[in-house]
C-alpha cells in the first residue's frame, strides 16, 4: 500500500542490525510520514525532492540527506533514481550514543560543497562499502557491514551533530502528538468529502490554527496532503487492479478530475489515462524480444 502520513514501522533486514537497501525507482512519491529510526538517504543518480517539515530540499547525485528520528518528511523522485537507504533503529543509537535524545544531526550534505570534506568523504565511502557488501552477501558479510556502519555513526556524531534546545525539543514532541490525531482520522476517512471544518473539529482545533500548524509541520496544506494520499492510493490500484479511472476516483474520494489529472502527471510523469493504456497495451519492441534482469 502507498505510504501515508503515519508512524512507519521499520524492521531490520536479514542478519543486519539496521534496515539497508539499494533501490532503483521511477517517479516515486512517498507522502509525509515519520518513524523513530535515523534515516540516511544517499543518492547515487537522479534527483530527489525532500520535504522535511516546512523546508524543501533538492538532492542531486552524490548528495546525502539525514532524517532525524521523529522528523516528518516526504520524498518525490521525478524520473529515475538510484538510492542507498539506511535506517538505524533508535535502540541501536541509544546503545552507542547514550545522549542521542538530545542530539540533532546535520541534515543536507551537498556533494558540490562537501566533496573535499574528509568527514563527508569518509561517510560516503562507508555507505558505498556497505552497499558492496550488501550486494555480494559473502559469508559473514554482516560483520564487515557493521564495522562500516559504526564508523559511519562515529564520523557523523563527531563532525555533524549538535545538542538540541530543550524548548524546541518539547515543542516538536507536542506537534507530533497532535498530528497523530490527524493521521488516525485521515487514514480512516480520506475517501470521504473531508473539509477543513470536519478535520479541525475532529481534533478540537479552530480551522485557522489547524491550517497554520499543519503546514508548519508538513510543509504542505491539508488539502494538498489529502489529495496526495488519494493520489497514491489511486496509483497503487491503477497498477494492481482492473478498475476504471472513474471507479478509482470514486473509491478514493478524488472528485476534481482536472486537479487529479494535473497532480498525477506532475508526480508520475504521464496522465493516468496514458498509464492505463500502457498497462493495457504494453508497447511492442520492433527489434524483437529482449531479456530483462
Amino acid at each position: 500500500m502507498p505510504a501515508t502520513l503515519t508512524h512507519e514501522m521499520i524492521s531490520t533486514k536479514e542478519n543486519l542490525p539496521v534496515y539497508f537497501d539499494i533501490y532503483h525507482s521511477y517517479n516515486q512519491l512517498v507522502t509525509s510520514h515519520w518513524h523513530s529510526h535515523l534515516e540516511c538517504i544517499y543518492l547515487s543518480s537522479g534527483t530527489m525532492h525532500v520535504t522535511r517539515q516546512d523546508e524543501r530540499f533538492l538532492m542531486t547525485a552524490g548528495d546525502l540527506f539525514i532524517i532525524n528520528p521523529s522528523q516528518i518528511h516526504a520524498t518525490r523522485s521525478p524520473g529515475y533514481v538510484d538510492v542507498y537507504l539506511l535506517q538505524i533503529p533508535f535502540d541501536l543509537l541509544q546503545q552507542t550514543l547514550p545522549d542521542c535524545k538530545q542530539l540533532q544531526f546535520m541534515e543536507y550534505f551537498h556533494d558540490t560543497f562537501l566533496k573535499m570534506n574528509p568527514a563527508f568523504k569518509a561517510m560516503v565511502e562507508d555507505l558505498r562499502a556497505m552497499g558492496n557488501l550488501y550486494r555480494q552477501k559473502s559469508p559473514g558479510y554482516g560483520l564487515a557491514f557493521s564495522s562500516h556502519l559504526y564508523h559511519f555513526l562515529y564520523v557523523l556524531y563527531n563532525n555533524f551533530s549538535r545538542r538540541m534546545d530543550e524548548d524546541a525539543k518539547n515543542k516538536a514532541a507536542k506537534q507530533l502528538a497532535r498530528l497523530q490525531e490527524v493521521v488516525a482520522y485521515v487514514n480512516l476517512h480520506y475517501a470521504e468529502p473531508l473539509t477543513l471544518s470536519t478535520i479541525s473539529d475532529a481534533v478540537a482545533l479552530s480551522p485557522e490554527y489547524f491550517c497554520r500548524s499543519f503546514k508548519a509541520a508538513t510543509g504542505t496544506t491539508f488539502l494538498e496532503y489529502l489529495n496526495q494520499i488519494r493520489l497514491t492510493h489511486i496509483h497503487h490500484d491503477l497498477l494492481t487492479t482492473d478498475l476504471t479511472l472513474t471507479e478509482l476516483q470514486e473509491r478514493h474520494g478524488f472528485t476534481n478530475y482536472k486537479v487529479f489529472n494535473r497532480m498525477f502527471k506532475e508526480t508520475y510523469g504521464q496522465t493516468p489515462s496514458a498509464l492505463k493504456k500502457q498497462l493495457t497495451h504494453p508497447p511492442v519492441s520492433k527489434t524483437g524480444p529482449s531479456s530483462t534482469h
